[in-house]
């Protein structure tokens, strides 16, 4: 088979290549030990963002106060809380306020590894309108820092929500 001009297949490759390229890329392997995350990590961060957006709709206070670091930090529209004790405060206020009758969803996931038993990810929120007619009512994007405990669970460490804001002059 022709190969597109530039590329080289492993028969083609001489052994010198074929070395050289094996050993960049363990030299890449090693300079991203300290941030490597694993495939099960990845499903367990993106069940944890599950879990907040589902305990925030059904207004379980408790299991998304636990979803939190005990020193977490969460920036938001709607302020700013750090410790669980201000973080249960904010989440009552909003669940009472705002996010009563609504589906919190969380598209587009990115996670990747950082030092220090460290995780960062990125995703869409989409919020929509669940005891009326359905709706899109809210659009924003989260930007997370997650750490993973002694105990091997990982927990938010910091959340930033950026909302979409709509400017309604426009209309």
């Amino acid at each position: 088979m022709t190969m597109p001009k530039g590329w080289q297949n492993e028969q083609t490759m001489s052994k010198k290549e074929h070395s050289n390229e094996q050993n960049e890329q363990i030299s890449s392997k090693n300079e991203q030990t300290s941030s490597i995350i694993t495939v099960d990590d990845k499903i367990i961060i993106q069940e944890l963002i599950a879990t907040y957006n589902i305990a925030l709709d059904n207004k379980n206070i408790d299991e998304w106060t636990n979803t939190w670091t005990d020193d977490g930090k969460w920036n938001t529209t709607f302020g700013e809380a750090k410790g669980k004790t201000e973080l249960k405060n904010m989440i009552n206020q909003v669940t009472n306020e705002f996010a009563s009758g609504k589906r919190h969803l969380s598209t587009n996931i990115i996670i990747e590894g950082a030092p220090n038993n460290m995780a960062s990810a990125k995703s869409y929120l989409i919020v929509t309108e669940a005891k009326k007619t359905p709706e899109v009512v809210a659009s924003g994007t989260y930007s997370d820092i997650l750490k993973k405990n002694i105990s091997g669970e990982w927990k938010f460490f910091q959340r930033k929500l950026d909302i979409d804001l709509v400017d309604e002059s426009n209309k």
